[in-house]
């Protein structure tokens, strides 16, 4: 029993350590992503800071067309990798705080064996009579969709639409339709992007409250995401 006695104290001191290991309450951090994240590969990044950060606890949402600026107005996410939304954001430019991220070249994406697949440049006015590929009715890749084309005079011939990156770009890629995308959609979904004539850039945002960056961890995540925008070449020096 004395032989034992030093066992029997070690064992009781590990035991305390993970128990109270498991006490601390780990931070949470709901993060709403569009697919841009992705496609531009920045989603690598992404897992490597919560790699860094063991004490924070990620929930990733993705569902496409998610109205993430009402999310971040109750609540239910804290920051959001996506693009503003087209609609008037004036309502919240006191409250709202975004920066620059990954900016791209706004494309037409089509079939590979889309005759208009070896164009250097479309414009939104050759998609007249087209048949398109978008979100849900009245989200915001939607109600951006129904913008431009009332703005160029462009009538469509028919709409797909979908909740799901994977369906709208299978339906683009079967050549049921064209979309409107970001260049890097191309190599990531095996698809052709012919840029937009005259030239627009789509950009990818990091998005939160203004108060949210008083989160040590949210500030500490978004001067990170930017640093490693700028080493990769993604966000150009302003």
């Amino acid at each position: 029993c004395e032989e034992a006695q030093p066992l029997i104290e070690h064992w009781e001191q590990f035991q305390k350590a993970v128990h109270a290991d498991s006490a601390v309450k780990k931070r949470q951090l709901r993060i709403c992503m569009g697919s841009r994240v992705y496609s531009n590969g920045l989603f690598q990044d992404v897992l490597r800071f919560f790699d860094d950060h063991t004490d924070l606890e990620v929930t990733f949402v993705t569902e496409a067309g998610r109205d993430f600026v009402a999310g971040l107005k109750d609540g239910s996410v804290d920051l959001a990798l996506d693009r503003l939304p087209s609609e008037d954001l004036s309502s919240l430019q006191n409250t709202l705080y975004s920066c620059n991220l990954v900016r791209e070249t706004q494309c037409v994406l089509m079939a590979k064996d889309d005759p208009r697949a070896s164009r250097s440049n479309i414009s939104i006015k050759d998609l007249q009579g087209a048949t398109m590929i978008s979100g849900l009715e009245n989200s915001s890749e939607d109600k951006t969709l129904k913008e431009i084309c009332r703005k160029n005079g462009v009538t469509l011939k028919r709409i797909f639409r979908s909740d799901g990156i994977e369906t709208s770009m299978n339906l683009v890629r079967s050549g049921k339709g064209v979309a409107l995308g970001p260049k890097s959609f191309a190599n990531f979904y095996h698809i052709a992007a012919v840029e937009l004539t005259p030239p627009a850039d789509i950009t990818l945002k990091f998005i939160c409250l203004k108060n949210s960056l008083k989160r040590n961890e949210i500030l500490l995540f978004r001067n990170y995401l930017q640093q490693t925008c700028r080493k990769r070449g993604l966000l150009p020096e302003e």
